[in-house]
């Protein structure tokens, strides 16, 4: 009975198993169902199908409410219940596909962004992998081994002196093999090596050379050294012998010991000048001027007051002119005759100019000429060197036009260019006078002399680097000036004997290779010096003005040429740089009326000629203005002769008076025969 039922409730409960699975598996089957017809449904007809049927139950209502309101067959309406009913599930029935086709939307949506999202991160793996590699391959191109930079023989050499065994490996060197480029290279550090081996041994053995050579000038020093007292005490008894033959040289020595006591600059020029005089010129006199105790007592004040400088010194003008205010009302009431009333602008003015004790004397000379004396001074407020001249003459100089071209700062200015010495080179020059309310530089130059550019050279100035005395710019600037100086000294010598002939109304003799008309009539009647402002009133003279050809530092005279009664004024500018340029002349014709350059062709054709090609260089300057005066004359006698040949009396030859439409003059000389003037 037990194992009866027992077997009927296993029965029992397989049926119930059964009927359970088969309904989930008719359910599952619903499900899948629906879940492909929502898939293979289209949404747009859904929804029209849904519009539809909420239209049908809507007019099925109106129905229901129709047959209610007039009681008509239940039947009928209750036929239109279950339609309504029917609708609502065919209506539901779309809601479960519309769900369904949403949420298998969201999960393959879900699934593309999944998918998306892994191969963004395999693309971002990989970037990643590119960027890590391309790193390593740049570090790699990028190596640089130590041995590059071995600097390293040329191939060229190796091949040449290395061994045959190494070299003949790369006969047939190709460089764009790799291999071979690395057998190469390693070839070659190899021999470096070998040779640097060999040099290091070189090295030892010359350093060992070297500490010899050494020990042995170091005993040479102490043999020389020893030599010193020796050689003092030889001086000190030969000293009478010298005096005994004229040759002592005490006044040498004097000097010598002086010379430490100069300022830095002079220090600088002497000891460089009497380098040059020993070594090039024995017409250079150099020399030192001054006390020797006050050059002392000087340069110990100096190193006193040497934290004081001029700013401090003046920085106590209001205090001190009360004080002097005071002192001129007690004379006032006391002491009217004993005390003096101090000029405070002198006062100022004489610190400023603060002179140093010891100067130098700078003697040139040439024979059978004049000597120049250049004196250096050196203002320690200032800075600067100041330069005094003149020019000691020889008798045969007579004529004022002479002394006057040969005077010292004539000679000096403009050694450079522009080089004029009425400016100071030291740019806080300017500066120190305006704060005092001394003026311009130029009204002190009468007393302290002229500030040449170049003088400060020779003394190894230099404004604009901070050593002050530069002892290479001296010795760079001596040889230069002195040699320019020299220059300038023969060609004014010979400028002035050419001045003391003209103001006699005579003209040098001139070389015979240059081709110079013999046969003017017109003469050289006054020949006299004139100024920069005589100069600038004359009317025919503006031209040169406008053109800035002329400046206030040349040298001016004027002269007069006339034949018969035709005079020729004329106004001669010499620059300070003679012969170079050549002297420019201004000409004014007086016959028959006032004629210049400015109002006749002729006579500008004339200015051209006479001022123009003149290319002779330095060894010109003792005939070139008497070669200009004497082609002057000539070209005067061939203008008045083509211009009025009834009056002048034909003298000049020449084949046409005038040539070309501009009726142009034979204003050029050519020596044919006794010589033959044309226009070309």
């Amino acid at each position: 009975m037990v194992k009866e039922n027992s077997n009927a409730v296993k029965k029992k409960r397989k049926a119930n198993t059964t009927e359970a699975d088969a309904e989930t598996d008719i359910y599952k089957k619903a499900c899948d169902f629906e879940e492909n017809e929502s898939q293979n449904r289209n949404s747009s007809e859904d929804a029209e199908l849904f519009f539809q049927i909420c239209q049908e139950i809507h007019d099925f209502l109106d129905q229901v409410r129709e047959l209610k309101q007039s009681s008509g067959d239940t039947s009928q309406k209750l036929s239109c219940l279950t339609d309504i009913v029917v609708k609502i599930c065919v209506i539901k029935k779309l809601n479960r596909l519309d769900k369904l086709a949403h949420v298998l939307g969201r999960e393959a949506l879900n699934t593309e962004k999944q998918k998306c999202d892994s191969i963004k991160l395999t693309y971002q793996n990989l970037v990643y992998e590119l960027h890590h590699l391309v790193t390593e391959t740049n570090k790699c191109l990028s190596f640089k081994s130590e041995d590059e930079d071995i600097e390293l023989v040329s191939f060229e050499d190796f091949m040449k002196n290395a061994p045959e065994a190494v070299s003949k490996k790369f006969i047939d060197f190709d460089p764009n093999d790799s291999e071979q480029d690395h057998a190469l290279r390693l070839a070659r550090l190899e021999w470096e090596l070998t040779q640097r081996k060999n040099l290091a041994e070189e090295c030892k053995a010359l350093e060992e050379k070297k500490k010899k050579v050494v020990e042995e000038i170091t005993e040479r020093k102490e043999r020389l050294n020893d030599l010193l007292p020796l050689l003092t005490t030889v001086i000190k008894a030969t000293k009478p012998l010298q005096e005994h033959l004229g040759m002592s040289s005490e006044l040498t020595r004097k000097e010598h010991k002086l010379a430490p006591l100069l300022s830095d600059p002079l220090y600088v020029l002497y000891a460089n000048i009497v380098a040059y005089k020993s070594v090039f010129e024995t017409n250079i006199n150099v020399s030192i001027l001054g006390d020797k105790d006050d050059a002392t007592q000087f340069n110990e004040a100096q190193e006193v007051s040497h934290s004081n400088n001029l700013n401090e010194e003046d920085s106590e003008p209001e205090s001190d002119l009360p004080e002097v205010e005071e002192v001129v009302e007690v004379k006032k009431r006391r002491h009217r005759k004993s005390v003096q009333q101090v000029d405070p602008v002198e006062e100022k003015k004489k610190k400023l100019l603060e002179v140093h004790p010891l100067t130098v004397q700078l003697s040139l000379s040439i024979t059978d000429g004049p000597s120049l004396v250049i004196i250096f001074s050196y203002y320690t407020k200032l800075k600067t060197i100041t330069v005094k001249s003149q020019v000691d003459m020889p008798s045969n100089f007579t004529s004022d036009t002479a002394r006057e071209i040969l005077s010292g700062h004539n000679i000096l200015s403009e050694l450079l260019d522009n080089d004029t010495g009425m400016e100071s080179p030291n740019p806080s020059t300017a500066y120190q006078l305006k704060k005092l309310g001394l003026g311009s530089f130029q009204t002190l130059v009468p007393d302290i002399g002229y500030a040449y550019g170049w003088a400060q050279s020779i003394c190894g100035i230099d404004f604009l680097t901070p050593k002050r005395y530069c002892d290479k710019l001296s010795q760079q600037s001596v040889e230069t000036i002195l040699k320019i100086t020299k220059k300038r000294l023969n060609t004014r010598t010979h400028l002035a004997k050419q001045m003391q002939q003209l103001e006699k109304n005579i003209l040098s003799e001139i070389p015979e290779e240059l081709q110079i008309p013999t046969t003017a009539i017109s003469s050289l009647n006054k020949w006299s010096s004139t100024t920069y402002q005589d100069f600038c009133l004359a009317e025919y003279t503006q031209h040169l003005l406008d053109e800035n050809l002329v400046s206030q530092s040349d040298l001016f005279y004027s002269a007069k040429i006339s034949r018969d009664e035709a005079t020729l004024n004329l106004y001669i500018v010499i620059r300070n740089t003679y012969p170079i340029p050549a002297p420019i002349v201004a000409l004014c014709l007086d016959y028959k009326g006032k004629y210049t350059s400015t109002n006749c062709d002729e006579i500008r054709d004339l200015e051209r000629t006479i001022n123009i090609d003149w290319n002779y260089g330095i060894r010109s300057s003792s005939w070139l203005l008497s070669a200009q005066i004497t082609h002057l004359c000539s070209y005067l006698d061939v203008y008045l002769e083509t211009l009025d040949s009834n009056v002048f009396q034909p003298n000049a030859k020449f084949i046409r008076s005038v040539s070309g439409r501009n009726k142009k003059r034979p204003f050029k000389f050519r020596k044919i025969g006794t010589g033959l003037f044309t226009q070309y």
